[in-house]
């Protein structure tokens, strides 16, 4: 094929012409001059992990990453956490999280939400921890219920000064612990809607000259299969404007994204991630013209040990070794849990239950169990892991009607886990529509659950006081707290068998299409 000469040595002086006019526009919209970096670094659902242990990394090399990645941007990284830092382990639960805010101030934290499970203590507790701290909490939608006012141990709100920017970290609460922390502690508060509490506050805080505004959440978020992000996070970002950033906690997932332009992280769980968001600030704009989220993994064998923070998590070792690590028992086969089905944990949990207080049946939410137990030695330690709630054990009486309602709302509840019980053998056909999925129910005698008929129930008093949504069980009669924690119940227990030798049974047979039972997985 001939080209024409003369017309290609014309166009290729016009071509550099045209490229060297419009060169200089295209740099500056890629990077302005005034722009400045802030970098967010995030933490949630910590839940005392203080000890280096498997995909945990532990608080010292946790934190030591965290100064690394402040380091590099000193004057402009902020380092916030999303909440649940305290409930979980034994280092934790035995000293009411004090050497976990001891680690959150070594590293710098700037705030931190109110996650549901900073209620499990009580407010006398939860106030001592915020006294504690060299950070606020914020909780900008957790109203006392008596003054109508936000609660006085909290901030709605903070300001940081980075890079020469007002930044406000506006705190939120999921509104579900309303029902996912004992009643006995939350019902004293309302939690507000997290849409309406910012779309109040963001006019406020931009009449004070705040340049970016920072959600701090203990909301839920997660990426569906389109690798879009949804849940309590991803709806707030399409139900306000102004906000810049939204971080996220709750349910323990990994998520990055961005939601009507305004960028998501949550970071996993027990240390295990880091959040991180890049806004690019425009002076000139006053505004954020760029935004990036990521969450970056940590493997323990990378990192490097803060020494501060490993002299705090030694001490707190050694203050609760001599309780933790006294071997109680042994268990011949692992009593594993797994929160979404039946287990062999939750079985044996509440059979000592049912047991121990004589009763026809026992109910315990699959929640409230943590962890498994593995197989072989029993520690006091191990029983703070798997009910790290100081949870009393509650009888009353409930009609055989109220029983399968209870059934009906709790087996396979995907918001909360799968009820475990005791003294029923439950046939349950998923095909059916709700509140009729329970084909059949019988004692253990064998004898059919009559409707009619009360039954003395044992359960824990986060359930007996309406807990994850059970209304049911406040309704029973001659409720009576008796005072036991289900931990020592259980540690007495183990103590009596020297010897645990637990398999899964019968008790929850699923029937297939064909008609047909199966005994799901525990």
């Amino acid at each position: 094929m001939k080209t024409n000469s003369k017309k290609v040595g014309l166009f290729i002086p016009l071509l550099c012409i045209c490229l060297l006019l419009f060169l200089p526009l295209a740099l500056a919209a890629e990077e302005p001059k005034d722009t400045k970096t802030i970098t967010i670094l995030t933490v949630n659902d910590f839940h005392g992990t203080m000890i280096e242990a498997g995909k945990n990394p532990g608080a010292a090399k946790l934190v030591g990453y965290l100064k690394a990645e402040t380091a590099k941007n000193p004057s402009g990284t902020i380092l916030l956490s999303a909440g649940d830092m305290f409930q979980g382990s034994p280092d934790s639960n035995m000293l009411y999280g004090k050497p976990v805010v001891a680690v959150m101030n070594e590293a710098g934290f700037a705030a931190m939400a109110l996650g549901n499970h900073e209620f499990d203590w009580g407010i006398q507790v939860l106030t001592e921890r915020i006294n504690q701290a060299d950070f606020p909490f914020v909780a900008a939608n957790v109203v006392d219920r008596t003054t109508g006012n936000p609660v006085s141990f909290a901030k709605p709100y903070t300001f940081l000064e980075k890079n020469g920017l007002k930044i406000a970290i506006i705190g939120l609460t999921t509104p579900e612990t309303a029902y996912k922390t004992n009643p006995a502690y939350s019902k004293n508060f309302i939690f507000c809607d997290p849409a309406k509490t910012v779309k109040e506050l963001v006019p406020l805080l931009k009449q004070q000259g705040t340049d970016i505004i920072v959600v701090l959440s203990h909301m839920g978020s997660e990426v569906d299969a389109a690798n879009e992000v949804k849940g309590e996070a991803a709806d707030l970002a399409w139900n306000t404007d102004g906000v810049d950033a939204i971080v996220s906690g709750h349910t323990h997932v990994r998520v990055a994204g961005i939601v009507n332009s305004v960028p998501i992280v949550q970071a996993a769980y027990n240390g295990r991630a880091v959040g991180k968001i890049v806004l690019n600030f425009s002076e000139s704009a006053n505004k954020v013209i760029a935004a990036e989220a990521s969450v970056v993994d940590l493997a323990a064998k990378d990192l490097v040990a803060d020494a501060t923070v490993q002299d705090i998590t030694l001490k707190a070792q050694a203050e609760v070794a001599p309780i933790k690590n006294i071997m109680i028992g042994h268990t011949s086969h692992e009593l594993s849990h797994n929160k979404a089905s039946v287990s062999v944990l939750g079985q044996w949990v509440t059979d000592v239950m049912r047991r121990s207080m004589n009763t026809d049946i026992a109910f315990q939410n699959g929640g409230g169990l943590r962890t498994s137990i593995p197989a072989g030695n029993i520690t006091i330690g191990n029983l703070y892991e798997v009910v790290p709630f100081d949870n009393t054990l509650v009888t009353l009486d409930l009609t055989g009607k109220q029983i399968k309602e209870i059934l009906e709302y709790g087996i396979y509840n995907n918001q909360i886990g799968m009820l475990q019980f005791s003294g029923l053998s439950v046939q349950y056909d998923k095909s059916q529509p709700a509140g009729a999925r329970i084909v059949k129910v019988s004692l253990q005698d064998g004898r059919k659950l009559d409707f009619n008929k009360t039954y003395k129930v044992v359960t824990n008093d986060f359930l007996a006081q309406g807990g994850d949504g059970f209304t049911m069980l406040t309704q029973g009669k001659h409720i009576n707290d008796r005072q036991i924690l289900l931990r020592n119940l259980l540690i007495d227990a183990i103590k009596a068998a020297g010897k645990i030798n637990i398999v899964t049974d019968k008790r929850f047979m699923e029937i297939k299409p064909a008609g047909n039972m199966e005994k799901p997985a525990a």
